[in-house]
């Protein structure tokens, strides 16, 4: 899984389309060759038919979208990467079931990561002889 966090400012309006913009943002999906923001796009659609609990083929998301099957996959690798979607049978669909699910279950990949960076950090120190004092101030 390829982990990557931006911190952005959230959108101004409360609009669900901005608010999708915002996350995709923020979790580095949005790339520099991706001028037409297609990852987004696939996105969003996802989470629409996600509402019905069966997801979309990437057939059906090419056809709706007007993409080749190809490009759809593309931008469907990026998002499983990113831990937002999964596929299920020959459908993708958001990885948590909703967005809070699926935000949930990012943040304890994230947790999951940073307890093994924890422990190699530990290792280390001890390796290197740092001391074991973790606070970060001390008292004067």
């Amino acid at each position: 899984m390829r982990i990557v966090v931006r911190d952005l400012d959230a959108p101004f309006d409360d609009s669900p389309v901005e608010y999708i913009e915002w996350v995709c943002e923020s979790l580095g999906i949005v790339s520099g060759r991706d001028v037409n923001r297609t990852a987004i796009t696939i996105f969003r659609v996802i989470v629409e038919k996600s509402d019905y609990g069966n997801g979309i083929s990437s057939t059906d998301l090419a056809e709706e979208l007007s993409m080749s099957r190809g490009a759809v996959i593309n931008q469907l690798n990026k998002l499983i990467e990113c831990g937002l979607i999964r596929k299920k049978g020959r459908n993708y669909t958001l990885r948590g079931g909703n967005l809070t699910r699926t935000m949930m279950e990012i943040r304890g990949d994230f947790d999951r990561l940073f307890e093994r960076l924890e422990k190699a950090a530990t290792y280390m120190d001890t390796y290197f002889g740092f001391p074991r004092d973790n606070r970060i101030y001390k008292k004067l």
